[in-house]
């Protein structure tokens, strides 16, 4: 009896230290997390790119870039602007938004509002995301000099609400970097995340019903806070 319960104890030791071991080498429990609730979205992605190809340029437009934070919002009637174009796909990073700038520019965008960087952090640090980031930048200021580009912040996430892969800490260590960024080049810094969050740094629970993706009051609000920018330059 004694030999299979040691039998049993080190069958389930060993079977515990294997799914320890594949955890750690597939990136922990957040890049699990992350796998198992984005399946499909690589093909999303694809289909909504080619889609966008397929679609005829339209000179001058203000473009909104992102991902499906920013594929949510309905824009065109948020800003009350028939010449945007919605350039948000669910699941995108920085490296997807930079492979498919080409069909962003061909539009000869008078004005980009980029969001990026939330599904970076589901798998990777600020560290490691940042050099993405940057080179996303660099590559819409030097193949569309005369786009006015808008760094738009990284919203916070709600933990509570609902588990999410991504930390409210390193949000707003991306986000240093990207208000230093702008400042640094002349570039306009949009501080999306202080007017979305609680008193304690989360997005607001008002907001979201899955801790990350926006409800219609969230747009009502960021709409108002792009609205009074435009308003104010023009």
């Amino acid at each position: 009896m004694k030999t299979l319960t040691y039998i049993s104890l080190i069958v389930n030791l060993l079977f515990i230290g294997g799914l320890v071991f594949a955890l750690h080498k597939y990136g922990g429990l957040r890049n699990l997390w992350a796998k198992i609730n984005n399946r499909g979205i690589e093909k999303t992605y694809f289909h909504r790119k080619n889609l966008f190809e397929m679609l005829p340029p339209k000179d001058g437009t203000i473009v909104m870039l992102g991902n499906s934070i920013t594929a949510g919002g309905e824009w065109t009637e948020l800003l009350g602007n028939p010449n945007i174009l919605n350039r948000g796909i669910p699941g995108d990073h920085c490296d997807g938004m930079r492979e498919r700038l080409s069909e962003v520019l061909r539009h000869h965008p008078s004005k980009i509002f980029l969001m990026a960087g939330v599904n970076d952090l589901a798998f990777i640090s600020p560290e490691k995301t940042w050099p993405k980031y940057e080179r996303l930048v660099y590559e819409i200021l030097t193949e569309s000099p005369s786009t006015k580009l808008y760094l738009q912040s990284v919203l916070p996430v709600n933990n509570l609400v609902s588990p999410t892969p991504v930390d409210n800490e390193d949000v707003q260590v991306l986000n240093a970097k990207i208000k230093e960024f702008a400042q640094a080049n002349n570039l306009v810094f949009i501080d999306l995340y202080n007017v979305l969050q609680d008193l304690d740094g989360n997005l607001d629970a008002a907001y979201t019903q899955d801790g990350i993706h926006l409800n219609g009051a969230a747009y009502l609000k960021w709409a108002a806070v792009l609205n009074e920018k435009l308003k104010i330059e023009n």
